[in-house]
């Protein structure tokens, strides 16, 4: 009998069915999912800190005034065409 069970036990082993193979499979799945919490958090401040940024710059570009653009000064009809022209482009 005892040389049967052991027989069984080997056959589980080899089949991963043994109670040392789940444990080995849960430990690694266990290392797997603390590695993914890692991960997680690290995203989760990553995205914290890309909004802040965000915000920052969206007041920057809100405090930036734009130059005055001036308008060219023509002394002739053909400088006047052409003038025109450029500002019909735009």
């Amino acid at each position: 009998m005892k040389g049967l069970a052991k027989i069984i036990g080997l056959i589980l082993g080899i089949l991963g069915l043994s109670a040392k193979a789940t444990a080995k499979k849960k430990a690694a799945v266990k290392k797997i999912d603390t590695q993914v919490k890692k991960v997680k958090k690290a995203k989760a401040e990553v995205q914290k800190k890309k909004a802040t940024v965000q915000k920052k710059k969206a007041e920057i570009k809100k405090a930036q005034k734009k130059k005055t653009v001036k308008k060219p000064n023509v002394t002739s009809a053909k400088k006047a065409r052409a003038s025109l022209k450029r500002r019909a482009k735009r």
